[in-house]
């Protein structure tokens, strides 16, 4: 007694904490909610979005690549295109001119054929007159120093900058290959998607049914605990009239006890069963819901047909998709391993901008120019690196295909068992159903015997617990019926988002 005022206790304080406002789901409500809040879905939603902006990505190799660059660079020092020899040699070039100069006439001077020369000759003493009075070292000295500091070029402070616009021609296949394999990589997101959507609606299903089912058997239990309490009333009444032995009210409370235990645990269970259904549903852990099943009088199956042929399975089975668009990508990888080893051509222009510029010798001033060209890439030998790969990748697509035909097999036999599973499930239903009215009736007669005394209490009990088992295995062949019909649509691909 006071391990069921225990229990009992922890049902009450879990019952406590449900929220005060009750919501009652249907299947399809407790599916859409699912998909909503599952992290797993969310999850590849990102993978799918992620997998779009690859392909747009992808797409955009087509068109040209349009980049800008700008540099900045201070040096310490300039570049002089003449070593110090040349540079003193320019910077003293009038100096140098001017005692050579001198020396000359001094030489001439001591010539006598040059002074009978000069006696006679005004003119000529007139420009040795002038030659011997004029500065030409100075103005000599300035036009070398200047002259040499042509030759220094001032880079103190460099700018650069520069657009340049690259168009693709040929690219060995590579760029339109890629671009099909993030376009297979998209519908692969999109497809696992999908096969997530589904196994988080086979497990709603599975939750759902499963608290239908502990429903309806707490239901069952209950009523079952209410023969045993009026059979042990009745049992109690014979005893003290001495028409039923004390033994007999032993039996009767013992199965009463372990009768009042499956009610403690069914309630526990079924809440256990609700809150990892709020789990999968994104709600509160303690949210008072109703099923719009769980409170039917009667459970019904629907006679579900699912129709289909091998083509639609390999259509419509996400893992057989996945398989295909993996077996599709593994072929594009081998046209991109191999356009790495072709030719490739591409169209190159640019816009450049230097300071300093050098188009008109060198200044310290801005210049533009503008180029516009072709490049390109042939590769020739790279000791069979290219081959190795190519076979490589060649080696992965055939895995991927020997992959396919394998997952078809399985799938195939899968089928098949869940096939067989519905026709179990049934042949269950139908020997539940008989076994149920079977016990109904032997209930009856059971009851009826006792109360007119020619049956003794031990066999009403015998009676009660068959109409709970048959009653309970009739429950269990229902449920197994209907996610026999989810199990199978979900082997066939035929799983629906929306009813």
């Amino acid at each position: 007694m006071k391990l069921r005022k225990i229990f009992g206790t922890i049902l009450l304080i879990g019952t406590a904490n449900l929220a005060s406002a009750q919501t009652t789901l249907t299947l399809q409500e407790c599916r859409d909610k699912a998909l909503e809040n599952n992290r797993q879905s969310k999850m590849s939603r990102e993978k799918l979005n992620a997998a779009e902006y690859e392909h747009k990505a992808a797409r955009a190799n087509y068109l040209p690549k349009i980049s800008a660059m700008g540099a900045y660079l201070h040096n310490s020092e300039n570049i002089s295109l003449l070593n110090d020899n040349y540079t003193s040699t320019l910077n003293n070039l009038g100096t140098t001119t001017a005692t050579s100069v001198g020396n000359y006439l001094q030489t001439l001077m001591q010539d006598p054929n040059f002074l009978q020369l000069m006696q006679s000759n005004q003119t000529l003493q007139y420009m040795i007159q002038n030659l011997t009075q004029t500065d030409i070292a100075t103005p000599l000295n300035e036009i070398g120093s200047n002259l040499s500091k042509e030759f220094e070029l001032d880079i103190s402070n460099i700018y650069v900058g520069a657009i340049t616009i690259e168009e693709p021609i040929y690219a060995g296949g590579k760029i339109r290959a890629y671009n099909k394999v993030t376009a297979y990589a998209q519908e692969l997101a999109e497809a696992q998607l999908s096969g997530e959507d589904q196994k988080v609606m086979v497990c709603v299903d599975e939750a759902y049914w499963q608290i239908v089912s502990i429903s309806n058997k707490l239901k069952l239990t209950k009523k079952y605990v209410e023969l045993l309490q009026k059979l042990n009333t009745d049992v109690e009444k014979m005893r003290n009239g001495g028409m039923a032995t004390q033994a007999d009210q032993f039996a009767i409370k013992v199965k009463l006890n372990e009768g009042e235990m499956k009610l403690v645990k069914a309630r526990n269970g079924l809440a256990l069963s609700k809150m990892l259904l709020c789990q999968l549903c994104g709600l509160d852990l303690h949210s008072d819901i109703t099923l719009a099943d769980e409170n039917s009088e009667n459970l019904a199956v629907i006679n579900d047909t699912v129709i289909y042929t091998e083509d639609d399975i390999d259509e419509n089975r996400v893992e057989l998709k996945s398989l295909r668009l993996a077996n599709e990508m593994y072929n594009q990888k081998v046209a991109i391993v191999r356009a790495d080893y072709l030719p490739s051509i591409a169209l190159m222009g640019s816009y450049t901008l230097t300071n300093p510029s050098m188009q008109n010798g060198f200044q310290n001033k801005f210049g533009d120019m503008l180029s516009i060209g072709v490049v390109a890439r042939i590769p020739i030998f790279h000791f069979g690196e290219g081959m190795n790969k190519i076979n490589k990748a060649k080696a992965e697509a055939r895995i991927a295909q020997y992959q396919l035909d394998d997952a078809r097999n399985k799938i195939t036999l899968q089928v098949t068992q869940y096939e067989q599973r519905i026709t179990e499930a049934d042949a269950r239903l139908e020997m539940a159903a008989g076994n149920m009215a079977n016990a109904e009736e032997n209930l009856r007669m059971a009851t009826l015997g006792f109360k007119e005394g020619y049956l003794a209490s031990s066999n009403v009990l015998e009676a009660q617990t068959a109409w709970l088992q048959a009653h309970s295995e009739e429950i269990d062949a229902k449920i197994d019926k209907i996610m026999a019909i989810v199990y199978l649509r979900q082997a066939t691909g035929q799983m629906t988002i929306k009813n």
